[in-house]
């Protein structure tokens, strides 16, 4: 690779034994993937969640604060375990509590943001059209690259804390233009996606990402109108089956004008196309659940994690109800939108109802490191995305299905959606 000063001197050491391991990384990558040199990165998003770093990585990251490293590019942090707020509450063992504070220390020492949210796009880390980032959350990367226009790889943690520290990232894959072209085409005409709801958008992108694997797709019929609720279900489920950065919507994703600009070509017929059909999407749905006893231990939202208007939805379906005295109803949120459901009364009718909502984790991962000492080994999720992660992270059975599914599931106590 060819490298600027400033980057020989880092990995050469001069500039202190963190940047020198950081930048060794980056050249590997780069290396490995055919880089011809680094470019400055403008943003920065961790995953970094403890079920997936574990002590080790965390290790690793003291390690970088102790030789005095800090980023250089504002970055900021996925959810993790449990609320900060509301911990005792949940019952959270000491022992992860001190791995979350040892995370948290480590992670302000680096001058990292502690948003523990994976809508950090809504919450000042904001990238504009054509800027090179490094997030290693797949999904927000997934809309990064094709609602905004930014330019990110589905990179892992080392990789983008090792950008954030020293500002630059290999400039490979989807970073440059000429791997940015469509080419799968996509056709959604058999289907009645106008009557679709979130979880059957879900469905629909769980089968073509299978299908598509890691070439980029072109959906060339997906209406510009469609809410941005329904793209976000898309990309956040397709980027679970599919290993895809990046998913051009024509007349939606700011490079893709027309079906010619996406696929960089008029030649649209050389190119694979796929066609879905109503039965590849009910089949998909039926693959997402894992569990086979009806009896739910915990309904649980929030992968990504809910926006206002999905817990609004939610308190719509709840309101004058009871959770059943045998199930959990959580709400999994950004600590901005737990007070903004205070400030709106949601909390209040969701604590009436016998639910929580709970800020700074999702509903993929880190509750369920202290939930099944608890009892709880049956979850229902209206998120395909919690369902993979739950299930093959740490052990989760799952149901997957609507909100409203999921809300009945919660009151009955049993499932309640499609088997």
């Amino acid at each position: 690779m060819e490298l600027q000063k400033r980057e020989e001197e880092m990995l050469s050491g001069k500039c202190g034994a963190g940047l020198k391991k950081c930048m060794e990384i980056l050249v590997a990558v780069g290396e490995c993937n055919d880089a011809a040199k680094m470019i400055p990165v403008t943003s920065v998003h961790m995953a970094g969640n403890y079920s997936v770093m574990e002590t080790e990585g965390i290790d690793w990251l003291e390690e970088l604060a102790r030789g005095g490293s800090r980023v250089k590019v504002f970055t900021t942090k996925n959810p993790e375990m449990y609320d900060f707020e509301d911990w005792r509450e949940f019952n959270v063992p000491e022992e992860l509590q001190e791995k979350q504070n040892r995370i948290n220390n480590v992670l302000k020492d680096l001058g990292i943001t502690l948003l523990y949210s994976c809508h950090h796009y809504l919450a000042g880390n904001s990238p504009k059209f054509g800027d090179h980032i490094a997030w290693a959350s797949s999904g927000s990367g997934a809309f990064a690259n094709s609602v905004i226009g930014a330019r990110s790889n589905r990179d892992g943690d080392h990789t983008v804390i090792s950008a954030a520290i020293t500002g630059v990232i290999p400039e490979y894959g989807l970073h440059l233009s000429s791997n940015r072209k469509g080419q799968v085409i996509v056709k959604t005409g058999n289907l009645n996606i106008s009557e679709y709801d979130h979880s059957e958008f879900q469905a629909m992108a769980w089968h073509i990402g299978k299908k598509v694997r890691d070439k980029i797709p072109v959906f060339i019929d997906l209406q510009p109108e469609t809410v941005i609720q329904n793209i976000k279900a898309i990309l956040y489920s397709l980027t679970v089956t599919g290993a895809v950065g990046l998913v051009h919507f024509v007349g939606i994703t700011p490079e893709a004008p027309t079906v010619e600009a996406a696929c960089g070509t008029s030649d649209i017929g050389s190119l694979e196309h796929l066609s879905l059909t109503q039965e590849d999407v009910d089949k998909a749905y039926r693959e997402i659940s894992t569990a086979t006893d009806q009896k739910v231990d915990l309904v649980i939202f929030g992968c990504p994690q809910c926006t206002i208007q999905e817990i609004g939805e939610a308190v719509d379906l709840l309101e004058g109800r009871k959770v059943h005295p045998e199930t959990q109803l959580w709400f999994c949120t950004s600590g901005w939108v737990k007070t903004l459901c205070k400030r709106m009364g949601y909390w209040e009718k969701i604590s009436a109802a016998g639910g929580r909502i709970v800020a700074d984790i999702g509903a993929a991962c880190g509750p369920y490191l202290y939930l099944p000492k608890q009892g709880v080994r049956v979850i229902a999720v209206n998120s395909a995305r919690a369902s993979y992660y739950s299930h093959n992270v740490t052990g989760m059975e799952t149901w997957f299905g609507s909100t409203k599914e999921c809300v009945e599931t919660a009151i009955a106590g049993t499932w309640r959606g499609r088997q």
